[in-house]
């Protein structure tokens, strides 16, 4: 399980992938971004499950 400052950190840079995600204008970048994303999603959703 993930300590709470572990688990805001992760949360900040959550925001900031999406704000890059909305900022940026290249498909490419933005699916490497979206997946980044995903990935993130997936680790905090299984530490949420232990």
């Amino acid at each position: 399980m993930l300590s709470k400052e572990e688990n805001l950190l992760f949360i900040r840079e959550l925001g900031r992938l999406q704000a890059d995600l909305y900022n940026c204008s290249d498909d490419q970048v933005r699916n490497s971004i979206h997946q980044d994303i995903l990935l993130l999603l997936k680790a905090l959703s299984m530490t949420a499950m232990n």
